[in-house]
Parts: C-alpha cells; structure tokens; sequence
C-alpha cells in the first residue's frame, strides 16, 4: 500500500502509460463551447475538440473558454485515495497565476479529513508536472524527500512555445505581451515561455522555423550548465511538426533520453491555439 500519492489535472498531458506508472489521479479541466461545458479527456476527445474548433471558426462563432475543476471535483478524487490508505496526497498543478485550479485544489484540502494534502502550485504546466511527479515517487514513502524532489524539478525547468494562430491569445488574454503581436503589421510568429508562472512573449520571430530556432535557443540558455533529465516536445495537433522537432532534439540537445510526444490538451489549447509547438524539459 502506497503512504504517498499524486494527483494533478488534466493539462500535464501525462501520456497514458506514464500516469498508470505512477497510479496518478486527474482532475479535469473543463472546456466550454457555448453554454455547454465539457470534462477535457474524458466527456471531450482531444480530435472532438478540434474538430469543435474547426466547426467554430468555419461559421464565425464564439471561441471556446476553459474552467478550473470544482472543489468537489477534488474532493471526491482525495477521499477516494485515503479510502485506498493514502497518508500524503501531493497534488500538484497548473500555475496559479493563469488558473483557478490551486485555489479549488485548496477549498478541497479543507472539506475532507483522513489525510495530509499538499496543494503545490507547479507554476508552469504540461508534462513538466509529470517530471515533478516522477521525481517525488523516487522517494518511496519520504513525505519530505518527495516534497523536496518536486521543488527541485521546479526549480531547473522550462517550457517554450510557439504559437501559429494568433486570435487564441487575443480571445484569451493570459499571455503577457499578446497584444503587440497580435496588432503587429506584420504576421508574427511569436515564442512564448512560461516565467514566473506567466505565459510571456519573449521573442517575436518572422517565420515558423525562426520562432522553433528560437525555442531551441532559449531551451539551451534555460538548461546551461545542467544535465537534461526529461524532455517533452508539447504541440497543438501539430504531430508531423512536434516528430520532427523532436528529431533535433538529440543533436541540438544532448540528449538521448526518453523524448515524450504530447498534445497540449483542450484546456490549454484554448488559450494558444491549433498549430502550437515547443520544449518542456528539466535538468539538475
């Protein structure tokens, strides 16, 4: 029986496999067409959705939003694990300062009894959580090992991006900087990091393969003196392109590694958009 154990949300984008390895729990982010909202994943494809998307934009009609998941959402997910013999719950999640998420996470924490809950605020978001989570389960039953692994993991990561259509962050409005890019003359393909725990533009490039160049580039500088530990290419239905992304990755890199492929979900699409590609990769 495992003292310790994980949850998190729906935007880690955890391939399948490597959250049954670590018996991982998600909450879901809901995504909302209209006055209809859905669980990501589970009520909503990632094809569904884009599909839904497409059908939007062809017909003009308003783009899609996303939602926290509940209190309750949470809280059935962590009375569940203590009636499995859960000690500690770490649930670590989407940056707080875009998302809603942590705050519900913590309404949970003081509804339920049986249990230490750890609500962490990951301040990034994607599979950089399930480097996180892998991390922290290395400790075993080490409450403060595990605490300390996911700081660590937080501490010597980084996620860029690009992004290829530029209304997602006009419509949303979490990403710093949007709004020079979107009224650019020009057509902009701007890279995004996520600093701070703020989506930021940090790097308007001309072309596509400028802004990935880029992405490379700021990875690089990112991991400096540090050996790279994980990487994921995270991408918005962009598979052929996030593939051959990722075949630079041993080359401009260094590294040899596990390289996961990832959709960056609905939940988070929502805000950047179809087209999206990049690097969430973590060092020590």
């Amino acid at each position: 029986m495992k003292e310790i154990r994980f949850v998190t949300d729906t935007t880690a984008n955890m391939p399948p496999e490597f959250a049954r390895q670590f018996d991982v729990k998600l909450a879901p982010i809901y995504v909302i067409f209209g006055d209809k909202s859905y669980k990501e994943i589970s009520e909503m494809s990632i094809a569904e959705f884009h599909a839904r998307l497409a059908e939007i934009k062809a017909t003009g009609g308003a783009m899609p939003t996303s939602s926290q998941p509940s209190p309750a959402d949470f809280a059935e997910i962590y009375n569940e694990l203590i009636r499995e013999g859960a000690k500690h719950i770490i649930s670590i999640h989407v940056t707080a300062k875009s998302s809603g998420t942590v705050n519900s996470a913590n309404l949970a924490k003081e509804m339920v009894k049986g249990a230490e809950i750890h609500v962490i605020d990951s301040g990034t978001t994607t599979m950089l959580i399930g480097y996180m989570i892998e991390e922290a389960a290395k400790a075993g039953d080490d409450i403060d090992a595990a605490l300390a692994a996911v700081e660590r993991v937080k501490a010597n990561s980084s996620l860029y991006f690009t992004v290829t259509e530029l209304e997602h962050l006009e419509a949303s409005g979490r990403t710093t900087g949007h709004d020079q890019v979107v009224q650019a003359e020009i057509k902009i393909k701007p890279v995004i990091g996520v600093l701070d725990g703020v989506p930021k533009v940090v790097s308007p490039e001309r072309t596509q393969s400028a802004a990935i160049n880029k992405v490379i580039e700021l990875t690089k500088a990112a991991m400096a003196g540090k050996k790279i530990k994980g990487v994921t290419i995270v991408h918005g239905n962009a598979m052929d392109r996030a593939e051959a992304l990722k075949a630079r990755v041993p080359s401009e890199l260094g590294y040899t590694g596990k390289t996961y492929v990832t959709d960056f979900g609905p939940g988070l699409t929502v805000h950047f958009g179809p087209g999206l590609l990049g690097l969430a990769v973590y060092g020590e």
